[in-house]
């Protein structure tokens, strides 16, 4: 048997993948388009460490990476980014003087805010072709995947990742 023998493989197995292939190519797919609508020289990772750090306050990388489901490396990236252009600061944490705490500027806000309805709108016309009932469903199905357990459970928060789930 060859490695693209689907002998080998169970029909949970083909499906699981089929499934989780369909999801990952919706999410790159809506994000590509989100992100052609934002104006030039914007990533959704710069979006998302100013939109998380206007809503939560300051926070260490860490916690941003958590909270974007992003690597830690890839946030010292993107938090450099946006130091360079004014959009964020780094400053030594009070409790932990090793530590550094990463918040917006007074000008990153000012293009939070400039950008956040765009966004919204794109965000708005990507769900149009779902009807509520079919979002609320979404949801619902990725925060199983996202909690590895069954909503209703124990095992399942509120939120994932500090968004409302």
């Amino acid at each position: 048997m060859t490695p693209n023998d689907k002998r080998q493989y169970s029909p949970q197995m083909i499906e699981d993948a089929s499934a989780w292939v369909k999801l990952c190519r919706a999410q790159l797919a809506v994000s590509a388009r989100i992100f052609r609508r934002l104006p030039a020289k914007t990533s959704l990772a710069q979006f998302a460490v100013l939109e998380a750090l206007d809503y939560l306050g300051p926070m260490y990388q860490r916690e941003i990476s958590e909270k974007i489901l992003k690597s830690t490396g890839n946030v010292t990236v993107v938090v450099d980014a946006l130091e360079r252009a004014g959009l964020a600061v780094r400053q030594r944490s009070q409790e932990d003087r090793r530590k550094m705490v990463v918040n917006i500027t007074d000008k990153g806000r000012r293009w939070l805010y400039e950008i956040l309805p765009v966004y919204t709108q794109a965000l708005a016309e990507e769900f149009a072709v779902l009807t509520s009932e079919e979002k609320v469903e979404l949801g619902r199905l990725c925060r199983i995947l996202g909690y590895g357990a069954r909503v209703g459970t124990d095992d399942v928060g509120d939120d994932v990742a500090g968004g409302e789930g």
